[in-house]
């Protein structure tokens, strides 16, 4: 892509489909082959549909969360979600998640999950 920054409107696109947790409108968003989580574990997903059921699994467990910030980087997309588990999930607690949305012909082709903000913030390519 030519420009330094992802376009304006793709960048708020991936924040209103999460923010007001539309699936549709996410899945718009990404490639048919889009990848999300380690290719070996089981739970990896592969394609658009199974990356649409895990935030729908997600959804109807319970989970609940706000969209911190979305930003555009030189490399991708920059995403911090906090969310919280519900009580009777094992996974019971609060979190702030950080997602970098790779982008390639427009469409999200890769999600990729950090841990902290400094190390998803420079694989977006955020100054």
């Amino acid at each position: 892509m030519a420009s330094s920054t992802y376009p304006a409107s793709l960048t708020d696109q991936v924040r209103n489909a999460l923010t007001e947790r539309d699936l549709e409108a996410f899945g718009a968003l990404l490639s048919d082959d889009v990848r999300w989580g380690d290719e070996k574990h089981p739970r990896g997903c592969r394609i658009r549909s199974e990356v649409l059921a895990t935030f729908a699994r997600a959804l109807s467990a319970g989970l609940d969360g706000e969209v911190i910030e979305i930003k555009s980087g030189t490399k991708g997309i920059f995403g911090e979600l906090s969310v919280t588990w519900p009580v009777e999930n094992p996974r019971s607690h609060h979190a702030n998640l950080f997602h970098v949305y790779l982008v390639k012909d427009g469409e999200i082709f890769q999600i990729l999950r950090f841990f902290d903000r400094d190390s998803a913030a420079l694989a977006a390519g955020l100054s």
